[in-house]
């Protein structure tokens, strides 16, 4: 009886913990993606600045949205033609059979969602 109520308590012990960590680890991201968002916002500031546009003022806001919006295109560019190569790879491949077809399915959503 004993045993079976130390062996509970380990696995409870066990199970916090991860509980704990994942949570951590989720707002490290997130505090990676600020940090990333905040680095950049800066570097765009400097440019901005660097191009002869005062903080503060409506040519400054403009310029910083350009950026920004230029950003997201060359990524979402970038992730069409990562999508392209990738369904090129899979007509080309010569993979056959069911989990063939699964795995280069598999990697064309990875790729192109």
């Amino acid at each position: 009886m004993n045993k079976k109520i130390l062996k509970l308590a380990l696995i409870l012990i066990f199970l916090s913990s991860c509980s704990q960590d994942y949570e951590s680890r989720r707002i490290t991201k997130i505090e990676k993606k600020n940090l990333r968002i905040e680095k950049l916002r800066n570097e765009d500031s400097q440019s901005c600045g660097y191009y002869g546009f005062k903080k503060g003022t409506e040519e400054f806001s403009k310029c910083l949205m350009d950026l920004d919006l230029k950003r997201k295109q060359s990524e979402i560019l970038a992730k069409t033609l990562e999508c392209q190569n990738v369904r090129k790879d899979n007509s080309t491949s010569g993979v056959t059979g069911f989990w063939g077809g699964v795995l280069l399915g598999m990697r064309e959503n990875l790729a192109c969602n």
